[in-house]
């Protein structure tokens, strides 16, 4: 008995003594384990550390710029209070996206131009981030915006990528991070951000440079060149097609470098065929062959690249005074900064030098090769000198400056061909046309798909970066050279440091953002369940501020809309659609006009409503207020709590004040033929003139049973034929202020 429990108890030692080896051997693996990943990730951190460091600053000038509010996901506000609106349309594009059910080619929507279908594309939504978050829709919150995140990915990748171009060249890190530093604070970049925030994804021109100076390295080699090229062709596609053409510029300049370099014949054209199907096949998953909408625009050499641009700055420059550039030409922004030229002009000078003694050098090596050759052609009795073509020595050296040259040569090439694209068939150099080159309608069609031209200069301004940041580095020195490059960096934010502090002053701070459509009659239609669209018989896409409240409204309770805001016209798609709803008048549809087009309400059996100056209709009657009555359809008033219609006067408690010669006008109504009665009220109003006109002021009216009163002004004028801008101005001719309490137009027949 003894005996077994003796046994019983040695193998259970043994037993406890296997799993401690067991155990041991276990966590001998975890710490190699963590040993060989923490040293691979030394190594990442070695290899890469610069092109890590400018990433890292690239976040930091961001937020240093834009404040950190926008980078919480939750945060709308300031989508929707952007300036000159586009900002908001990419927001809401990317929201009614969001919202709308599921389509094939998945970048099509049918809820912003209902009952047409539009492309995420046309929106300016970044449309392969906008799929990628739809694809989460279930997990993301109600209120939800990735705007901000992709503006820091763009600094980052802009540091990162920049950095590494510059280390293909660069002898030492602090060079290469000084370096990386002019791709993030290049002006061409920060204009963008948030003003058409897509095109602020430089990082894929960087990207196609990248290709052509790592071509010895990596994309020699077809396989990895068909696979780059064709990433670069999905991600342009897929985040804005403009920068299609770009890649394409710099995929040409490749082509020809794996041509002369690569010594390739057909497989140099492989990456072109990669770079055009994978953007064709995104271009169409994303709707932009499906969506019906023109793909060709106006103003094709309007919205181009002024000759005068790199150095322009456009409002950027603390130093440098703005030269002449037409309104339109503000696409072709090119602006270097003053700390950027500086270096250029700095590197090209040294590069000059030093390819003078390359050539000195190369030309005493040539007359020693020269005195050689004959000597030994003498003793051999051999007569033709290699000045006569008979030596091998030149034609060799001949062959290998091409090879040697052939990167420059690329440089060059895609420089000038940038350009050349750029300027447009209209070439100008301030306000002067240097040449205009007629194109045949074909051509002309195909070219005015990118008509904003001007931004194809973007490839050469980074060609400049890159050559100011790298040429000439030999000639003065490490140390001179990475002094050169500290002061010029300091230089180009002095620069442009009044443009960066606005951009900080308008997104640093939180915004509030306020509908223009607060009346609870809206939420009141939009919790309706049995409406389902807003239509717009008035052009309320022309009126972007209204229509953007629209889009945040319609988003939010899953209503259509029948127009909006895109970057492509729907021709006449739009209005046919209107037409037949108007037609039909269905009672799952609200039918909007503006306050200065209600008399178009006579024509249609609808019940309507006055919000927020507008005039809400609907064949069934709404649980909102009281329907107006039909009289009222043919009566306007001024809203004199709006300076809208004033000249020369302010807006008071008691109405408008309009000083001596000043005068009101509008309200531009749209009117049917008939007699029209205008009743004014107010103080000191025995100094009026009243005048009425029409078609742009081209058609006057002439005013009867005009009384001018001290407190009130009446007259009535007849229409003989529809308008489109009946205006009625009351001037103040006399000698004191004038008070305009009320002012009523009606039709009285």
């Amino acid at each position: 008995m003894m005996d077994e429990v003796s046994h019983e108890k040695e193998e259970d030692g043994k037993a406890f003594e296997e799993m401690k080896r067991k155990r041991e051997w276990k966590e001998e693996g975890k710490a190699k384990g963590r040993a060989k990943w923490s040293g691979r990730m030394l190594a990442i951190w070695s290899q890469h550390k610069e092109i890590f460091i400018c990433a890292l600053l690239g976040a930091v000038v961001f937020v240093l710029i834009y404040g950190g509010y926008i980078l919480n996901p939750c945060y709308t506000d300031w989508l929707l209070t952007s300036e000159d609106g586009d900002l908001t349309q990419h927001y809401l594009g990317w929201k009614f996206y969001r919202h709308a059910p599921w389509r094939f080619p998945v970048g099509l929507i049918d809820t912003m131009a209902y009952p047409n279908a539009t492309s995420v594309i046309f929106t300016d939504s970044i449309p392969l981030f906008a799929f990628i978050f739809k694809v989460f829709r279930f997990l993301l919150p109600a209120k939800f915006q990735y705007f901000g995140w992709f503006g820091l990915m763009c600094f980052m990748l802009q540091g990162g990528i920049g950095a590494k171009l510059v280390k293909r060249y660069a002898e030492n890190s602090l060079w290469t991070v000084l370096g990386g530093m002019f791709f993030v604070i290049c002006p061409v970049f920060i204009d963008r951000m948030y003003w058409m925030t897509s095109l602020a994804s430089h990082f894929l021109c960087l990207l196609g440079i990248m290709f052509v100076a790592y071509y010895e390295s990596i994309y020699k080699e077809t396989k990895k060149a068909v696979i780059g090229w064709g990433i670069l062709g999905m991600l342009s596609a897929g985040i804005h097609i403009y920068f299609l053409p770009m890649g394409g510029v710099i995929l040409l300049g490749f082509v020809l470098l794996d041509l002369v370099k690569g010594k390739k014949k057909w497989k140099a054209f492989l990456p072109i065929g990669s770079y055009l199907l994978a953007a064709a096949v995104t271009v169409f998953l994303f709707g932009g062959f499906g969506s019906g909408m023109k793909a060709s625009n106006d103003g094709l050499g309007h919205y181009s690249f002024n000759l005068n641009g790199l150095w322009n700055p456009h409002g950027w420059s603390k130093y440098w005074k703005d030269m002449y550039y037409t309104d339109s030409q503000y696409e072709g922004f090119g602006y270097l900064g003053l700390g950027l030229m500086v270096l250029f002009l700095w590197a090209l000078l040294m590069q000059i030098g030093e390819w003078l003694e390359e050539n000195k050098k190369i030309g005493w090596d040539i007359s020693e090769k020269r005195l050689v050759t004959k000597a030994l052609k003498a003793d051999m009795g051999i007569e033709k000198s290699i000045g006569q073509g008979g030596g091998k020595g030149l034609p060799a050296n001949g062959g290998r400056w091409l090879e040697r040259h052939i990167q420059t040569a690329v440089w060059c090439f895609i420089g000038v061909l940038s350009l050349g694209m750029s300027a447009s068939h209209v070439v100008m150099y301030g306000a002067k046309v240097l040449y205009e080159m007629p194109l045949p309608d074909m051509l002309y069609k195909a070219w005015s798909i990118f008509r904003a031209t001007g931004r194809l200069i973007w490839p050469l301004v980074y060609l400049i970066v890159l050559g100011g940041v790298c040429m000439g580095r030999k000639k003065p020195g490490r140390r001179t050279g990475n002094l050169v490059l500290a002061v010029c960096l300091v230089l180009q934010l002095a620069d442009i440091r009044g443009m960066l502090a606005q951009k900080h002053e308008i997104y640093a701070k939180e915004d509030k953002y306020q509908t223009l459509l607060p009346s609870e009659g809206w939420k009141a239609i939009g919790e309706d369940k049995d409406l389902k669209h807003i239509c717009f018989v008035s052009d309320v896409a022309n009126s972007r501020k209204q229509l953007f409240s629209f889009g945040d409204f319609a988003s939010d309770y899953g209503l259509t809309l029948s127009n909006f805001y895109f970057a492509r016209s729907l021709g006449d798609k739009e209005r046919e659609a209107r037409e037949k709803a108007l037609a039909e008048c269905p009672p799952d549809t609200v039918f909007i006009f503006f306050d200065n087009e209600r008399q178009k309400g006579t024509a249609y059996p609808l019940h309507y409503y006055s919000m927020d100056g507008l005039i809400a209709g609907c064949s069934v009657p709404l649980e909102i207020q009281e329907p107006l009555p039909g009289e009222e359809l043919l009566r306007y008033r001024y809203d004199m709590g709006s300076g809208r219609y004033l000249n020369n006067g302010e807006v008071t408690e008691e109405g408008w004040l309009i000083h001596p010669y000043g005068n009101t006008y509008g309200p531009y109504l749209y009117a049917l033929p008939g007699t029209y009665r205008v009743e004014m009220s107010g103080n000191n109003m025995s100094g009026s003139d009243v005048k009425c006109y029409y078609s742009h002021g081209d058609v006057n009216l002439e005013p009867y049973n005009v009384v001018i009163e001290e407190n009130r002004v009446s007259y009535e004028v007849e229409l003989g034929e529809p308008a489109e801008d009946l205006e009625f101005a009351l001037w103040n001719t006399g000698g004191g202020d004038m008070i305009v309490g009320s002012v009523a137009i009606e039709k009285v027949n």
